[in-house]
């Protein structure tokens, strides 16, 4: 695809290694950019016109959790920002998607600097031709839409930040963001019996995201062995020591299920500390299921924070 006369070049080919979002696709005919994927990221959703007194660049806004794919295009030549826009916003609305938020224009979006709030902080982790991106989605002349939205979902909500923006003689610019919320995968780094020392000491509690178990049920999985074989290096070189073993649940099903759930899962890591010879005194099981959360439990992300075991000093 050539660009007009004087305009910025557009490639021809897709970024490579990039590819379309299977949630959201292109609008028919354009070329990839600029892309970047990560499996946990965050992403600011504009959800109120530029601000230059607030940090975000909105007046409102919102960070989004969980798999994050960014994804700039140029449409085709001859195909107008409304146009693509509303191609975009009926596929969405058709989706099921909910709209939170959308303006149009330099006096609907706040200012000139809207797509430059949007845009600045994507740049930054984006594969492609920068200035290709800036020439598309920032226009000299105020015209950009922009449309927030949502698709709630049992698995966990997409988020959807869309940017659609033309300069005169360039072609549409587009920069869909779309956020799958997701738990964050756990268990990668270990807390040694050190590190649990230092967070009783300092804080009396330590939350443990290493001691796992089966899907609604008490039975602890394989993969606690290591944080178990800590907890027990810690009590073992510290014989005074008395804890409790704390089980949280999210809010997901009944306060009376998630009250049992806890406090089975916190007597059977009990039970495992004491198999590797810790006296049953030093120990004290309590469930607390959704009374005490760290993080919200509107979200996958916040439920997989919730769900822990806590070591509490005595």
């Amino acid at each position: 695809m050539a660009a007009a006369a004087g305009a910025v070049s557009i490639p021809k080919a897709d970024v490579a290694g990039s590819k379309d979002s299977p949630i959201v696709s292109r609008f028919a005919g354009s070329v990839i950019v600029g892309y970047a994927r990560v499996d946990f990221g965050t992403a600011t959703l504009p959800l109120g016109r530029y601000s230059a007194s607030e940090p975000s660049g909105f007046a409102d806004s919102e960070q989004a959790e969980g798999r994050v794919t960014r994804i700039a295009y140029a449409a085709p030549a001859g195909k107008s920002g409304l146009e693509v826009y509303r191609n975009f916003e009926q596929a969405l609305r058709t989706a099921g998607f909910r709209e939170r938020f959308a303006c149009a224009g330099v006096d609907g979006c706040g200012g000139y600097d809207f797509s430059t709030a949007v845009l600045k902080p994507v740049l930054e982790g984006v594969r492609g031709d920068a200035a290709v991106m800036i020439e598309t989605l920032q226009p000299i002349n105020g015209d950009v839409r922009a449309l927030t939205a949502r698709l709630e979902r049992p698995a966990g909500n997409v988020d959807v930040a869309l940017l659609v923006s033309q300069s005169p003689r360039e072609p549409v610019g587009v920069l869909l963001q779309v956020v799958e919320a997701k738990a964050m995968a756990t268990g990668q780094v270990s807390v040694d019996a050190k590190a649990m020392a230092e967070g009783l000491a300092q804080a009396g509690h330590m939350a443990l995201y290493g001691i796992r178990f089966a899907t609604d049920s008490a039975a602890l999985t394989a993969d606690s062995d290591a944080t178990l074989a800590q907890m027990t290096a810690l009590l073992k070189a510290q014989p005074a020591l008395k804890v409790y073993i704390v089980g949280h649940t999210d809010n997901a099903g009944t306060l009376a299920h998630n009250l049992t759930l806890s406090q089975q899962r916190a007597e059977s890591v009990v039970r495992a500390l004491e198999t590797r010879g810790i006296a049953a005194a030093r120990l004290a099981a309590k469930g607390l299921a959704s009374y005490a959360p760290v993080a919200s439990n509107d979200d996958e992300a916040g439920r997989a924070r919730n769900r822990r075991v806590e070591l509490v000093k005595q």
